[in-house]
């Protein structure tokens, strides 16, 4: 091409289990069974939808409303009960209006970096999920930014280096949490987001949390462990 057409960040976009559908694609072309488990499609392991879900969903498809644009933001009413099971919580209170439902975690993550200013920068984790890191590359025209998650102690993060990365770029106005990691599937232990918690507040920062999972448990340890800590920080935006 006569000119450059693609970012140095798309260059991340790479994923190691992508690359394993690809060979299992190759594999049962030749007749090998394949027992997809890359995606956790729980309708594959022969779980099976509440006849309550089918209901509503079925009225749903006969309302002609349901074929019409709704709130730019999602459905008012879903927001506000969102808001309101939050605030159940005891932490800081919100409304319907900091909530927002996008199509899917690409489109938000696309929809963060579209409006950061190009100097702006958000360091995530590496390993790295390549949604994220490709984006964040992409946004800043360089190589994502990252701090260690350290293999030789269960995948943690490694603080010192997430802390002296941000000391020294002054560039960096976010962290970006993952828990639990994908790709390690490593579990944060509170003491670790309270120090998460600790570095963003020393350097003002925002916390962008990406945790599908909240009511997953590993190893005894709940995630209702966390919320305590992150309701501290949000009391203070």
């Amino acid at each position: 091409m006569r000119q450059r057409l693609l970012r140095e960040g798309a260059s991340e976009l790479t994923y190691e289990i992508r690359g394993i559908v690809k060979k299992a694609e190759q594999l049962k072309k030749v007749g090998q069974p394949i027992y997809w488990e890359n995606i956790g499609d729980p309708i594959q392991k022969n779980a099976k939808m509440p006849d309550w879900m089918k209901d509503i969903i079925g009225q749903l498809v006969k309302e002609d409303d349901t074929f019409g644009y709704c709130h730019s933001k999602g459905i008012p009413e879903t927001r506000a009960f969102l808001a309101a099971r939050t605030n159940t919580l005891g932490g800081a209170q919100i409304s319907a209006e900091d909530i927002l439902f996008f199509n899917g975690l690409g489109d938000a993550i696309s929809k963060v970096y579209q409006f950061l200013m190009p100097t702006s920068r958000i360091i995530g984790p590496s390993p790295a999920y390549s949604t994220h890191s490709s984006s964040e590359g992409a946004h800043a025209n360089t190589s994502p930014l990252t701090y260690k998650l350290d293999p030789d102690n269960h995948w943690y993060p490694d603080m010192d280096d997430l802390y002296l990365k941000i000391k020294y770029n002054p560039n960096v106005v976010g962290i970006l949490i993952i828990n639990p990691d994908n790709p390690t599937g490593m579990v944060y232990p509170k003491e670790i987001l309270d120090r998460f918690v600790e570095i963003a507040r020393e350097f003002n920062l925002m916390l962008v949390s990406d945790e599908i999972y909240c009511n997953v448990t590993y190893n005894d340890a709940r995630h209702g462990n966390w919320r305590s800590t992150f309701r501290k920080f949000r009391a203070l935006l």
